[in-house]
């Protein structure tokens, strides 16, 4: 029957499939499951096949239809499984590229059962990489939608992530849910739990507002290891409870108004979320909840997600990282090391005989004494595009001293305290910063003092300041 999933044969190995252009592919293993279909990985480790399920002949012709136009779509660049080939009848689905090594969104956020929660956190990346990694993919389907598409359905199965905690790549499938203008789809295409409730409930199509609704699901439930749905309420009531809440029909586990639904499972969102990332969750699950409008994008999210990252540090005990305003770990409750804060400002020039202006960003970094803190784009220049790419790196010793290396490709500037002289620090070069140990304040200036630029501020850290 079109489209039936695989199934073992009597020796035990997995059957095959083919496609269109007769290419034979072994399946080995299945990585993920839902209400539209199967991904499995094939032989060899560097191909997945979607397998898709369909009722009928003229839906499973309407979905090889949007397969071929997303073939076709400008996705060059993103980090999406773009179809390669279409599979043969009797199976409908389609081939696509696999990185190795690589793990759905889900295996960080379901524990083991009886584990020590904040142990099982810490070791599989802890506060830091998740933020990081939601970050990256808040910046996927930001592109995404600045093309004029939206993903469709995201949800925890269909994001992949690296499985190494020394790498943080995301990669999309499921390209197949991919539109370009909003569309209503039937309720087998969307994920109960992370559809927004227009889309659920087929009021409205999908769209990148959907999207960053479903973003805001995933990343509340990767931080906090709960779902902003599933409180005691939910949880303890009948299945109907569970519908009703993914509907929109159910005040969410945080309501500012409303503790119907509060949870006593997860980890406290004042370890797991800055203030700004509180904010945008009751932004999408409150006001935005009914009106669609009134949800952040997915960039603001990707912004307040870089910014927490950081603002982490990291246990010198275990391992695990936190907020670098509590006073102590909240997993191991060790005293949080000692610290310095990088605050991002802006400097514009005097025009004539006015007076130069130095304006304070929300960005600031936190520098960790013996690790190593890169400086990205995003933070020197204030910029999306290619944000992640390194500018400086900042080494903060046990004597105080800061020490720079520069990465740029342009000079970069030390400022001394009262605003001068200004040392240039050259390509590939380093320079120390003293003094930071005693009060001083230092500066590293992005550009030269006649032109607008950003420039870091350094101090001590001091706790229970601004998140």
């Amino acid at each position: 029957m079109l489209g039936t999933g695989p199934t073992w044969s009597t020796t035990g190995l997995q059957v095959v499939v083919s496609t269109e252009n007769s290419q034979i592919i072994e399946l080995t293993r299945r990585l993920g499951a839902g209400g539209q279909g199967e991904v499995w990985e094939a032989s060899g480790g560097r191909v997945a096949v979607k397998i898709l399920h369909s009722r009928d002949a003229v839906a499973a012709q309407r979905l090889a239809e949007r397969l071929r136009t997303v073939r076709l779509l400008d996705l060059d660049n993103l980090p999406l499984a773009r179809p390669l080939s279409l599979l043969a009848p009797p199976y409908l689905g389609y081939t696509m590229p696999m990185l190795s090594d690589m793990a759905a969104l889900q295996h960080l956020v379901k524990p083991s059962a009886g584990g020590d929660l904040a142990a099982w956190y810490s070791n599989t990346g802890g506060l830091r990489r998740r933020l990081r990694l939601l970050g990256r993919l808040a910046g996927a389907l930001a592109e995404l939608h600045a093309r004029g598409f939206c993903y469709g359905d995201p949800s925890l199965v269909n994001v992949m992530v690296s499985e190494s905690l020394e790498h943080e790549q995301v990669f999309l499938i499921d390209v197949d849910n991919i539109a370009v203008a909003s569309e209503i789809r039937d309720g087998a295409y969307v994920t109960p739990g992370y559809a927004a409730p227009e889309v659920l409930t087929g009021r409205r199509g999908v769209s990148s507002l959907s999207d960053s609704f479903a973003f805001a699901v995933m990343a509340f439930e990767t931080l906090s290891i709960l779902h902003p749905f599933i409180g005691d309420l939910v949880y303890d009531g009948e299945p109907e409870l569970e519908e009703q809440a993914f509907a929109g029909e159910i005040p969410w586990v945080d309501h500012a108004d409303d503790e119907a639904n509060r949870s006593s499972f997860g980890l406290s969102r004042r370890h797991t979320l800055t203030p700004g990332l509180r904010g945008l969750a009751a932004r999408t699950f409150e006001g935005g909840l009914a009106n669609p409008t009134g949800r952040p994008t997915v960039g603001e999210w990707r912004t307040k997600l870089f910014e927490a990252a950081d603002l982490t540090l990291t246990c010198e005990r275990c391992r695990g990282s936190f907020y670098g305003s509590e006073p102590a770990c909240p997993w191991c409750l060790d005293p949080a090391p000692p610290a310095l804060v990088a605050r991002a400002l802006t400097q514009v020039p005097p025009i004539g005989s006015g007076e130069q202006l130095i304006a304070q960003t929300k960005q600031a970094v936190l520098l960790q004494r013996e690790m190593a803190a890169p400086i990205s784009k995003r933070t020197a220049t204030g910029s999306a595009v290619d944000g992640e790419l390194p500018v400086v790196t900042l080494w903060f010793d046990r004597t105080g001293q800061l020490t720079m290396r520069n990465r740029w490709d342009r000079p970069a500037w030390v400022v001394g305290p009262g605003g001068g002289p200004w040392l240039p620090v050259e390509p590939g070069q380093e320079s120390a910063i003293p003094g930071l140990a005693k009060g001083a304040i230092w500066e590293l200036h992005f550009d030269g003092q006649h032109t607008p630029h950003r420039l870091l501020r350094f101090s001590r850290l001091t706790r229970g300041g601004d998140r």
